[in-house]
């Protein structure tokens, strides 16, 4: 599946989920992502302006350990 399409699906859904679910929507996103193989990278890319989402990569990164370019993200 591509990221893009879960971006559009991500997008089309976030209005619905509650604004103090949404950290909690994202970083369980983030964390599915990642368990299937695709990169930090490819994850700021699709979802570039989506807030949530890149605060909650960024949290997994620094969590893991993983060397990224943090200033992108805030």
């Amino acid at each position: 599946m591509s990221l893009e399409f879960v971006a559009e699906v991500w997008d089309a859904l976030r209005s619905h989920i509650d604004l103090n679910d949404r950290t909690d929507a994202a970083d369980s996103l983030v964390n599915l992502l990642i368990d299937n193989n695709y990169e930090a990278d490819d994850i700021k890319s699709a979802f570039r302006g989506e807030k949530e989402v890149l605060s909650a990569l960024k949290d997994y990164l620094e969590q893991h350990d993983i060397e990224e370019d943090y200033e992108d993200y805030d």
